[in-house]
């Protein structure tokens, strides 16, 4: 909610000074990213340590976030935006409930997820200097299916976090921040995948 309401507000209200932003500041957004995953880092190691101070991090991350999203937003135009996030929601949905409510382990999907994500990565950084849209649209399609995983296995795992920090009087407030972490992941990774093969139409 925090991102979104920013991503909008930074898009059209403060449209201006946006772009101004990005005229000026050539080199701001690398920052803000730079920024977002020093966060991320942050929240996933001390979580479970520092709860309170992990709250008030993920809100941090969530507005900075909004943000960045803003750039997207500008980028592709409402309508691109509106329709990847109708896709996203139903994906995200749709995993969530197959995560929650599956009997089958998820853990093999998830290690392959993650090494996939790797490939992903990687595979990103070669196509910005080779510069194929077809390779782009494959990265795309994977991505949304990784994240897809992603987001099973991640509903999936929130009852092991609950019942771990149960078992090692951990903080529940810890475990709370650590999984809306992951899950918030999740879904952005989902919409900005989806907003690019929406794009391209």
């Amino acid at each position: 909610m925090v991102s979104s309401v920013t991503a909008y507000a930074v898009s059209t209200i403060f449209y201006e000074q946006m772009a101004s932003f990005l005229t000026n500041v050539p080199y701001g957004f690398g920052v803000l990213w730079i920024i977002e995953i020093a966060l991320v880092l942050f929240l996933g190691f001390k979580s479970f340590t520092k709860p309170v101070m992990a709250t008030g991090g993920f809100i941090l991350y969530s507005l900075i976030n909004g943000i960045t999203l803003s750039y997207t937003m500008m980028y592709y135009g409402i309508e691109t935006m509106g329709q990847a996030f109708l896709a996203a929601s139903a994906t995200f949905a749709a995993m969530a409930i197959f995560g929650s409510r599956t009997k089958q382990d998820l853990s093999p999907l998830g290690r392959a997820a993650y090494i996939a994500l790797i490939g992903i990565i990687i595979s990103a950084i070669i196509n910005f200097f080779v510069g194929s849209s077809a390779f782009d649209f494959f990265i795309t399609s994977l991505t949304i299916l990784v994240f897809a995983g992603l987001t099973a296995y991640d509903h999936q795992m929130i009852k092991v976090y609950y019942h771990n920090a149960q078992q090692n009087q951990q903080s529940l407030a810890g475990v709370a921040v650590f999984c809306a972490l992951q899950l918030y992941m999740d879904f952005i990774n989902l919409l900005i995948a989806f907003a690019r093969i929406f794009g391209k139409d």
